[in-house]
């Protein structure tokens, strides 16, 4: 099967001509017979402006309804916007998929992506198509979401800790119940999730977020060792509450948002700051 020129070794200079003679062979020898015949898969990435053209792709076709895997490949949002990039279908009326943008990192289980427990999500990119089949080729107009949310958390005040010498005295937890991605479907997948973020600047921590089945997402936070004056203190922020609340964020959005959170500690208070798709810098080594 001719699906993707680069795995294959065909110089892209021929993919034209060498669709052209397969079809040509094709018509001369079952023109009565179309499930014989391919027909060629192309995308339309239609927001391929918004990424670099060498953002790697891993893409999928299924046959419709019935669900079978027929083909997947690695390629790049250049490829696929150039018409360089193709799937070649054989044997169905309709086909379905998905791309992902952005997965490496993430543990593969069929259509299921999840990221390890310990491990912080990634920067995630998907779209999701479904057509018919048309004779010898057609192409699918296909938009990238955003399936992920990264939040930077600044404490306020790290110089009113008398007993840490200027310093935050205190580190993160982040626990939730949303693991990863159902590439096929688009649904987030449930599973436990925790990561401790490195601690960047004085009270500054980053983290990624994926799309939330559920309530179950929370901040922690715990004294470091020798710096605070109540050695065993720890206390939880419901997370997804302070989003909800604070930023309005449903996690049902076309496009997850990117988060800012700032606490301040001494006066218990948090303000949530939102930054939509299309108002951000392409960030996260895409």
């Amino acid at each position: 099967m001719i699906s993707r020129t680069l795995r294959d070794g065909i110089s892209l200079l021929y993919v034209p001509l060498l669709i052209a003679s397969i079809l040509i062979s094709c018509r001369s020898v079952v023109l009565e017979d179309r499930t014989m015949c391919p027909s060629f898969l192309f995308f339309d990435v239609t927001d391929a402006s918004r990424f670099p053209k060498y953002s790697d792709v891993f893409t999928t076709v299924y046959a419709h309804p019935e669900g079978r895997l027929m083909d997947e490949a690695g390629t790049n949002v250049g490829y696929m916007d150039d018409r360089l990039f193709f799937f070649t279908i054989r044997g169905t009326s309709a086909v379905k998929g998905y791309g992902l943008l952005g997965e490496k990192g993430l543990f593969r289980d069929g259509s299921l992506w999840t990221v390890p427990i310990g491990r912080d999500y990634v920067p995630l990119f998907r779209f999701g198509y479904m057509s018919e089949v048309a004779e010898e080729s057609f192409t699918v107009p296909v938009e990238f979401t955003k399936e992920h949310a990264h939040v930077t958390v600044q404490y306020l005040g790290a110089d009113t800790f008398d007993y840490a010498g200027g310093r935050f005295p205190f580190y993160i937890t982040v626990r939730g119940n949303t693991c990863g991605i159902d590439g096929l479907t688009g649904l987030p997948v449930r599973g436990p999730f925790q990561v401790t973020p490195e601690e960047t600047g004085i009270g500054l921590f980053q983290f990624t977020l994926p799309r939330q089945a559920d309530h179950d997402l929370v901040l922690e936070m715990y004294a470091r060792e020798g710096m605070y004056e109540y050695k065993d203190f720890q206390t939880s922020y419901n997370l997804y509450e302070i989003l909800r609340d604070k930023g309005g964020i449903s996690w049902t959005e076309k496009n997850l948002p990117d988060l800012y959170i700032e606490i301040d500690f001494q006066e218990t208070t948090v303000n949530v700051g939102v930054f939509p798709w299309g108002e951000q810098e392409l960030e996260y080594g895409l």
